[in-house]
């Protein structure tokens, strides 16, 4: 005599869309202390397995994740960016860049 198999009753599915793994832009910190980046996120910013990172902390206690490899030049206007705002707010772009444009054309080369 052969048993029958019974079919598993189905429980109720959800109808809420799951969103796409991978697809996300924050993380959380693991009980080992680990995180995870966004796939969108490094390859926003060109990095890859093994490369080499840093971490720092700006004025607003935000963790900055750099890349090693970056120019100590890059580093140090990241860090002076908008440091200072509201320094230049009489300041008139426009009027600056006429008076340049003004001057190089008017001198004459070699």
């Amino acid at each position: 005599m052969a048993n029958k198999v019974k079919a598993k009753k189905s429980g109720k599915k959800s109808t809420a869309p799951r969103p796409r793994r991978g697809r996300a832009t924050s993380s959380r910190v693991s009980s080992k202390n680990q995180i995870t980046i966004p796939v969108e996120v490094l390859r926003e910013v060109n990095l890859n397995p093994g490369d080499p990172v840093e971490f720092m902390i700006d004025k607003e206690n935000r963790i900055v994740i750099a890349s090693i490899d970056e120019a100590d030049w890059k580093k140090s206007l990241r860090e002076l960016a908008g440091s200072m705002s509201g320094l230049a707010t009489k300041f008139d772009y426009k009027k600056e860049r006429a008076e340049w444009d003004k001057k190089v054309t008017q001198t004459p080369l070699g």
